[in-house]
């Protein structure tokens, strides 16, 4: 049997190809260049490793950059960690993880050799009693594995005869994505076994982590640009991973509905938690004249779904401490009226808070309301965190679900043939039958559940639960968030499952909004369902109000209520 608990599951850096010059996340300075991927634990203190261009806002001549932390949420800098000064990593230090090995944290990274060869190369600490880590020391092994040319070494575990287990990321044209997986007894000698899992959705794996919550396994992965996970078990005999349900690439096992990529996890000793972080990069073409490039996002707890088979995730506890209590604004009891374009909240603006809020609003009603961040006073600059939702959507006439496609099913000539194909396949969780399409290009089966957008020449339609739960969207409208032609405009969004409950006919949704300048983080923390992270760039210097707006309102008469709105301002996480 693998057994995951016996290390304490540790890593370093994260990123590997796009450009890495960024501001630390939930800090209002802009001269502090770096991309935080995750924190290790050791000795009492939280060390974070990250790729880091000390030159210049672009990407090249990646380095590791270093920042130690008491409670994961408040940073003290510390000098730079590893730098490409070696034939095996002169083009640049790329990905890694940190493994304890006889109470020793290892690094181990992808090097990028000077003919761009991916390597797999080792570092431990010139001091282990140093409580900052601070200093080095590259393996004289150096490189411990040539073949195959993937990158992104995760953290290793062990099975029951003390052998260490490695992946990192890989693809074939044969296999597809992959994440490779090497044994060693001795954590310096690897050698390479097989796939320990693959599939098809994307040519090659990026930042590919295995672990165990709840004795369950877990393998993530960042492919089709996005990061998902999956749930199964490892079979002792063959060594390979085998999904229970659904497969990475699939767009119902998100990680995060938004801007979120290159993610990786590590076990947290002090809180018994499992922590996930991943790097939001800019969504504009302004980064080199910022002087920085992407942000690492908070620091998630994950955990699974009370029947084990949906990984959650919800901000760490720790991020209260950010909290100015001085700053703190609490509203009750905010029944919207039926029209309400924009309405600003009184008294209440920032750029860098921290929003809790909950809504109560009608089931099976055809809504479309929410909060507004960063808005001007007028409302001509803000972006929308808004909810939707339709009376009915097992079909959906002249509504479009654009997107997240992995199959045209031939022969079809009617939207009915289109929904009973989904509700035949396992993968299928949405479909959109086009109705002025020729036959064998007008049905499309969806991995997961798209935003609806109005369309006349559509029909659509969601798979429905069996245990009377209803589907709705929570959304981040960017159409006003900013000018800039070359910055991203369009929607962001989360289907969420919502279970029937009977109190008046209500539905119940609390929401946890982070805003920090740029970044929007949007989390459903009850049951950790779902995150969106978004990136915005408001020109305006007054876009910093809160409002509210409904589009739609219910059809009888009943209200969409804020039940409470607590909102803080977030104070900086450097100690």
């Amino acid at each position: 049997m693998l057994l995951f608990t016996s290390l304490i599951v540790l890593f370093g850096v994260v990123r590997t190809d796009e450009p890495l010059r960024p501001q630390y996340h939930l800090m209002p300075v802009k001269n502090w260049l770096n991309d935080p991927n995750g924190p290790v634990y050791f000795n009492g203190y939280y060390h974070m490793f990250f790729q880091y261009n000390p030159n210049a806002a672009v990407w090249g001549d990646m380095h590791w950059a270093h920042s130690y932390s008491k409670d994961m949420v408040h940073w003290i800098h510390l000098p730079i960690a590893l730098a490409p000064d070696q034939p095996y990593d002169t083009n640049g230090i790329f990905t890694g993880s940190i493994t304890i090995v006889d109470g020793i944290p290892i690094i181990i990274y992808t090097g990028i050799t000077h003919d761009n060869q991916q390597v797999q190369c080792q570092a431990q600490p010139a001091n282990i009693s140093d409580p900052t880590l601070t200093t080095w020391i590259k393996s004289p092994l150096n490189p411990l594995i040539t073949y195959p040319n993937g990158r992104d070494p995760s953290t290793a575990f062990q099975d029951n005869e003390k052998n260490y287990y490695l992946i990192y990321g890989y693809g074939t044209d044969e296999l597809g994505g992959q994440a490779v997986l090497f044994i060693s007894k001795d954590f310096s000698n690897w050698t390479y076994l097989h796939p320990i899992h693959s599939n098809r959705y994307d040519k090659f794996w990026e930042c590919p982590d295995i672990f165990n919550i709840t004795n369950r396994v877990v393998l993530k992965a960042s492919l089709l640009g996005r990061d998902f996970w999956t749930i199964g078990d490892i079979d002792p005999n063959q060594l390979i991973f085998i999904p229970i349900d659904h497969d990475l690439g699939e767009f119902v096992q998100l990680i995060d509905h938004g801007k979120f990529y290159a993610s990786k996890t590590f076990y947290d000793p002090m809180n018994d938690q499992q922590i996930i972080m991943g790097w939001t990069s800019e969504d504009d073409n302004l980064g080199p004249q910022r002087g920085w490039q992407g942000f690492h996002t908070l620091p998630r707890a994950i955990f699974l779904s009370e029947d084990g088979l949906e990984l959650r995730s919800r901000p760490i506890e720790a991020l209260r401490t950010l909290r100015d209590s001085q700053s703190h604004r609490h509203f009750n009891d905010i029944i919207l009226p039926r029209e309400l374009p924009f309405q600003l909240i009184p008294n209440v603006n920032g750029n860098q808070i921290e929003i809790e809020i909950n809504w109560q609003f009608p089931m099976n009603q055809n809504l479309d309301f929410g909060l507004i961040v960063l808005s001007t006073p007028d409302g001509t600059q803000r972006t929308n965190v808004g909810i939707t939702s339709r009376n009915n959507t097992t079909v959906m006439m002249n509504w479009d679900l654009p997107g997240w496609d992995y199959l045209s099913v031939p022969n079809i000539s009617e939207s009915s043939g289109c929904q009973l194909s989904c509700n035949r396949d396992n993968r299928c969780q949405a479909w959109t039958f086009v109705k002025d399409q020729q036959i064998n290009k007008n049905c499309f089966l969806k991995s997961g559940v798209p935003f609806l957008i109005s369309n006349l020449d559509c029909v659509s339609g969601v798979k429905q639960r069996e245990n009377n739960e209803q589907i709705i969207w929570v959304y981040m409208n960017r159409t006003l968030s900013q000018k800039n032609p070359n910055a991203a405009h369009g929607p962001i969004h989360a289907p969420v499952w919502l279970e029937a409950t009977s109190t008046n006919n209500q539905w119940f949704l609390q929401l946890d909004i982070f805003v920090d300048h740029s970044v929007i983080e949007i989390f459903e923390p009850q049951q950790g369902r779902f995150a969106i992270t978004g990136r915005v760039y408001p020109e305006e210097d007054n876009a910093n109000n809160l409002a509210v707006y409904v589009n739609n309102a219910s059809s009888n008469n009943e209200n969409i209520i804020v039940n409470t709105i607590d909102i803080w301002n977030l104070n900086t996480i450097w100690a």
